[in-house]
């Protein structure tokens, strides 16, 4: 096998969306302890093996469906650069490996990456097919990755937040279903089932009303934050941002929303590159005495 499309069948590019457990690393606050940032790290990779052994197996149910699909047709199963044979190996490997890493680093850990692991399973086996709900199972596993991080590092965090994760899945996975729907054309349903129920004119109303419920959801936090204070309000215009240019992409169908891979777009990139930096300053480094009243 090639390393390159060894890298792209375990999707090492969506490793990016488990960067929620690092969450109440940021906002407990806890980022200055070397122990949490390893701690989170392990757990971090764990949960990366997993739920690449879950994309795994979920290539190999699929491999007739992709088969059919523009894209994904050139995806190693498909194409028969790997074979399903070496794909068991690759996923016995893989679960194994993650299983035992997130034991290693907490019980309770381990038990709820177990937990993620059977929800996918479940999702991608049934409720992938039931309108609406396979985007809110979505919300749910990115909820749990989310609380991953809370029980590892044994940290509480905003309700507001978690919330805000569950709103952020939905508008990634409407987007998602939207790209399809719009690129597939009239194989849509063949791809995916709930294709076949969903209409553009839905999914613009459910892409508007989770980019609502987000802007929302971080500006009421931004009046508390994790200091009790009004500093994360500085943020919200880069949120908008953010939000604004993902609807965008969406409206023109960009192969980057139909790839759920929002960091191609440099844009989309900067935004939050200036949002990690001004956030990480205004917890850790601003004087609090600067918020003490508005």
């Amino acid at each position: 096998m090639e390393s390159l499309i060894f890298l792209n069948f375990l999707r090492i590019r969506q490793w990016y969306k488990n960067i929620i457990i690092f969450l109440p690393l940021i906002f407990a606050p806890n980022f200055l302890s070397v122990e949490n940032i390893i701690l989170i790290t392990l757990g971090f990779f764990s949960l990366c093996l997993v739920l690449s052994a879950s994309y795994v197996r979920n290539d190999i149910n699929d491999i007739e469906a992709d088969k059919i699909h523009p894209k994904k047709k050139l995806r190693a199963l498909p194409s028969g650069s790997i074979t399903t044979k070496q794909a068991y190996l690759v996923y016995i490997a893989l679960i194994v490996t993650g299983f035992s890493l997130s034991f290693s680093l907490s019980v309770y850990f381990g038990i709820l990456i177990v937990l993620l692991y059977g929800i996918t399973e479940i999702y991608s086996k049934w409720l992938k097919n039931i309108i609406i709900l396979d985007v809110f199972m979505i919300g749910l596993n990115f909820i749990i990755r989310a609380v991953l991080g809370i029980i590892l590092l044994q940290s509480t965090i905003s309700p507001w937040i978690i919330m805000g994760v569950f709103f952020v899945a939905l508008l990634l996975g409407f987007m998602k279903r939207q790209g399809e729907l719009q690129s597939l054309g009239e194989d849509a349903g063949r791809h995916r089932k709930t294709l076949q129920e969903y209409t553009k004119s839905s999914l613009n109303s459910m892409l508007i009303i989770s980019a609502m419920l987000i802007l929302t959801t971080y500006s009421f936090y931004s009046l508390e934050g994790p200091h009790g204070d009004w500093r994360l309000i500085l943020t919200v215009p880069i949120v908008v941002f953010v939000i604004l240019r993902q609807l965008h992409l969406s409206s023109i169908n960009s192969p980057i929303i139909q790839e759920n891979e929002i960091l191609k777009d440099k844009s989309s990139t900067f935004g939050l590159l200036i949002y990690i930096i001004i956030t990480f300053y205004l917890i850790y480094l601003a004087p609090s005495h600067w918020f003490l009243g508005i």
